[in-house]
């Protein structure tokens, strides 16, 4: 080379190299090389040097000839990046992986070197290189031979369409070996594709394993009522009660009367979260129906000794509204251990006229020694309405309300609501329904013992019976 160029001659380098390669390989590429890397410019065209390296069938001289001559990367070099890209993805796919993986080239014909990866099995490299969502959709689907955590990161590349095109085409070619990417994909781009088209898709291949853990990962950060609801869809039909009981319990984001039907509608063999949800939103008398219609009396029962024995006085009402026998009432109440509200109960009890209904679980409090007044209350006027000796309640016991017994009492019989002002020192309700009743010397007795200066100036100066009255003290 350098006598050529004292000389200023141009010998045919090309040929040249044939000879040399056909003699030594080793001499021949740094040959190559040489004249590749001329200081005033190659002396010889670069594809020539690759036909005579690849027709001794010398690729790797080739590759590493083509490596040094394009380590520019200029653009006019884009036909020999890509004829050495082809060349190692048809023998030697892995060098090419290499070359690839390096990012050495920018300037090849990327469409040419997809398909060539495509064939070659490098399907990773394939959806770096393809663009049409055609090509796309046809390698995706193989994530047997795909990185799992490259491939859910690929899809950012993607757009919001194209990555839904892609999903629903990962579960149509092999829903149980894809799924678990799928998920992977929807949890991390959640907000991006939007959880109501990712709820759609898992729908649509009736996928609620899939979308049970998919929305597992994101519902307890939203606020959206249908991931909620939708949640507790898929917990159910994947057989996850635990969760579904949770999230009835924690959520304040789901719409409670579509839960419940929904729930309703599942009959389950656990009606716990369904009486967590009714509970929690007021719906007891719907609960009630519902488990008494289906003869689920052991869940009513695990309702008011488990989940809120303060909601028996409801659960009462609401057996007595469907008819529901005595005896599985007495025994349900009987069975309650917590504290629970007696004057609801008694008022629930009452408006049904039912009252009776109470006294084995009244007598039982009053055993265990109840100090609640209702419990009073409620056994006065059983004892009123039964005639089982109520004047002797009513003058021994203390507890009772006697304002509320005394009103009671007033139409059933005014005597009775006599002695339960008097226990209670209710004046004007007593001296009213004296008065009403022409009780006089009732009341003139209560007087004289009161000795209140006050109640004597009011029932002698504002009383139209001031004279009956007078007459009765007079005779007492």
């Amino acid at each position: 080379m350098p006598y050529a160029k004292q000389a200023g001659y141009t010998p045919d380098y090309a040929g040249l190299l044939q000879n040399i390669v056909r003699l030594n390989p080793e001499k021949g590429a740094e040959f190559a090389n040489q004249l590749a890397n001329e200081e005033g410019g190659a002396l010889v065209d670069i594809d020539r040097v690759v036909d005579v390296f690849l027709g001794q069938g010398m690729i790797q001289q080739a590759t590493a000839f083509l490596l040094d001559a394009l380590k520019d990367n200029r653009p006019d070099q884009g036909p020999q990046q890509t004829r050495l890209l082809e060349v190692n993805l048809v023998n030697a796919p892995q060098v090419a992986d290499a070359i690839l993986g390096n990012e050495m080239f920018s300037h090849y014909d990327r469409i040419r070197v997809a398909q060539l990866c495509e064939k070659a099995g490098l399907y990773q490299r394939a959806l770096e290189h393809y663009e049409d969502i055609a090509d796309i959709k046809r390698v995706i689907v193989r994530t047997d031979q795909l990185n799992p955590e490259w491939l859910v990161n690929y899809f950012g590349r993607l757009s919001v369409e194209q990555s839904l095109v892609c999903l629903r085409e990962m579960l149509s070619a092999n829903l149980r070996q894809n799924l678990q990417v799928v998920v992977q994909v929807a949890t991390k781009y959640s907000d991006l594709l939007g959880p109501s088209r990712l709820i759609e898709l898992f729908e649509q291949f009736k996928s609620f394993e899939g979308l049970y853990y998919y929305l597992g990962s994101v519902v307890n950060l939203s606020q959206d009522p249908d991931v909620h609801f939708k949640y507790i869809q898929a917990a159910c039909r994947s057989g996850q009660f635990s969760e579904v009981e949770r999230i009835c319990r924690e959520s304040n984001y789901y719409n409670p009367e579509k839960v419940k039907n929904f729930l309703k509608e599942a009959k389950l063999a656990n009606q716990v979260p369904l009486i967590i949800v009714c509970d929690r939103f007021n719906f007891v008398h719907d609960l009630v129906l519902y488990l008494f219609q289906n003869q689920l009396f052991q869940f009513i029962e695990v309702y008011v000794k488990q989940v809120n024995p303060a909601r028996t006085p409801a659960v009462v009402g609401g057996l007595l509204d469907v008819d529901c026998e005595e005896s599985v009432i007495k025994n349900l109440l009987m069975s309650v251990q917590g504290q629970l509200p007696v004057d609801e109960l008694v008022a629930e009890v009452e408006r049904r006229n039912r009252l009776k209904l109470l006294l084995p679980f009244l007598e039982r409090a009053l055993e265990q020694g109840s100090q609640d007044p209702a419990v009073y209350n409620a056994l006065a006027k059983i004892y009123i309405d039964s005639n089982n000796d109520p004047e002797k309640f009513l003058k021994e016991n203390s507890l009772y309300d006697s304002l509320t017994v005394g009103k009671y009492c007033e139409k059933r019989d005014p005597y009775l609501a006599f002695i339960a002002y008097q226990k209670g020192q209710n004046d004007a309700e007593l001296v009213q329904v004296t008065n009403e009743n022409q009780m006089f010397k009732h009341q003139a007795r209560y007087l004289v013992k009161r000795r209140n200066p006050e109640l004597w100036a009011h029932v002698l100066q504002e009383n139209i019976y001031r004279r009956q009255l007078i007459d009765q003290v007079q005779r007492f």
